[in-house]
C-alpha cells in the first residue's frame, strides 16, 4: 500500500472513532469534494501542480472508503457502492489535463454530493444545501 493510502485508511479509522460511522463517510466526501473544487480552482488559475495533488488527495479518500467497506454486513451495496468509488476516481484522473476537465470534475462533484447527502439523510444530518444556508450550526451524529 502507498503511504497516501495508508493515510486515508487511518484517516477514516481516526474519524470514526470520534463519530458513527456514516458521519464519518459523510465528513470524509465532503473533503473529497472540497479537494475537487480547490482543483477546479486552481485549473483556473494555472496552478496545475496544485490541482493534481487536490485530485490524488480526493481520489485517495475514495480508495480509503473502498478499503473499509463491509461486505459482509451487505455484500450488494458494498459492490455497488466499490464501483461508484472505482469509477469517480478513474473520472477523476482521466479527466486532468483535458481542455473541459472542470466541467467533468463538476459533474463528479455533483454525483459524490448526491450520493454524500444520502447518506447524510441516514444519518440525520443535514443536506450539503442546507449546511450552505446555515452553516452557523454543528453538523454532527453520533
Amino acid at each position: 500500500m502507498t503511504q497516501m493510502l495508508n493515510y486515508a485508511i487511518s484517516s477514516y479509522r481516526r474519524t470514526s472513532v470520534a463519530l458513527s460511522p456514516l458521519a464519518a463517510v459523510v465528513r470524509l466526501l465532503d473533503e473529497a469534494i472540497r479537494s475537487i473544487r480547490k482543483a477546479v480552482q486552481a485549473i483556473g488559475e494555472k496552478r496545475h501542480e496544485e490541482s493534481y495533488v487536490a485530485i490524488t488527495k480526493a481520489s485517495t479518500i475514495l480508495r480509503g472508503l473502498i478499503h473499509n467497506l463491509k461486505f459482509e454486513r451487505g455484500e450488494d451495496l458494498c459492490e455497488d457502492l466499490m464501483r461508484t468509488y472505482n469509477r469517480n476516481i478513474v473520472a477523476l484522473h482521466t479527466s486532468y489535463g483535458r481542455p473541459d476537465a472542470p466541467q467533468r470534475y463538476q459533474r463528479i462533484i455533483e454525483g459524490l454530493t448526491e450520493l454524500r447527502d444520502a447518506w447524510a439523510s441516514v444519518a440525520g444530518m443535514k443536506s450539503a444545501a442546507e449546511m450552505v444556508r446555515a452553516p452557523d450550526k454543528p453538523n454532527t451524529a453520533r
